[in-house]
């Protein structure tokens, strides 16, 4: 059952429903309250309702789309218990919808030339690391999928996307692809190593979000070799355990932690992001 934010069943007498077209499209805070206080059972409290819409939506509400909004149902959703429903987690994950839509244009820019299926065996350790993490939360989903935990399925796959491929490995990837100094062995590595993860990583999020995964899986799949007319007809995402690998995750998590270290450092004392620093590193 989805209840208000309160916790209150959701009700044509309370003036509390929302209407999920009304959040994927969005609609105006006239027409809302309109709709709210329209052939109510009790006329008395349309006068209440009205303000409380009001001060709720003062701005009416924003379109966020279907894909955010099918996938903060999900993340929702969790066992033996009812929905409270949360507005913040709806834009936020419609700011997620938009990440991945960003990061999948950076990667058709960067690697549209990238047409060979061999991929060259010269593989840094950041390619290293991100492989290694998309098994490990290909076992997760599955495992998760295996339970009916929707919600710990899309926190999996949230959790993948936006901090270890876009906030990390793309980050990651940059010097190198933009390096000219860099070896081309490594820069088609490093460029088939992106392709691939995303676009398995748009199959694992297919169920949560069908219609921005279908958008760019059509663009992406032909890069990876992949051909088929939907990507509702790809096959999930086979587990490799031999593409696990700890020391390049144990090197990785030492350099993050390295670089939010600086970060921390830079924001305590108030050290513009743009002020190049020296860095001692002891031991």
């Amino acid at each position: 059952l989805i209840r208000d934010e309160s916790g209150q069943k959701m009700s044509k007498a309370k003036g509390n429903v929302l209407d999920p077209l009304d959040m994927i499209d969005g609609i105006s805070l006239d027409t809302l309250v309109s709709k709210r206080i329209k052939n109510l059972m009790q006329p008395q409290y349309a006068d209440k309702i009205a303000a409380r819409t009001r001060k709720q939506f003062p701005n009416g509400i924003k379109p966020h789309g279907t894909d955010a909004l099918r996938f903060t149902l999900c993340a929702l959703t969790s066992t033996g218990r009812d929905i409270n429903w949360d507005m913040k987690r709806l834009e936020g994950y419609r700011n997620f919808c938009n990440k991945l839509w960003n990061a999948s244009r950076f990667v058709l820019m960067t690697c549209k030339e990238t047409t060979t299926p061999d991929k060259p065996h010269k593989v840094s350790t950041p390619d290293k690391w991100i492989e290694s993490a998309l098994q490990k939360a290909i076992n997760e989903v599955n495992n998760a999928l295996d339970n009916f935990r929707f919600d710990i399925a899309t926190q999996v796959l949230y959790d993948f996307v936006w901090n270890e491929l876009c906030d990390w490995y793309l980050e990651l990837s940059k010097p190198l692809l933009w390096d000219k100094g860099s070896a081309p062995t490594e820069q088609l590595a490093a460029r088939r190593t992106l392709v691939e993860v995303l676009e398995q990583s748009l199959r694992m999020l297919h169920p949560f979000m069908p219609f921005l995964t279908e958008e760019v899986w059509q663009t992406i799949a032909p890069l990876v070799g992949m051909q088929g007319d939907s990507i509702m007809l790809a096959p999930w995402p086979e587990r490799c355990p031999e593409k696990l690998d700890r020391e390049s995750e144990e090197e990785i998590d030492w350099l993050k932690q390295i670089i939010v270290a600086i970060r921390t450092i830079r924001a305590e004392s108030n050290i513009p992001p743009g002020t190049e620093l020296p860095v001692f590193m002891v031991n």
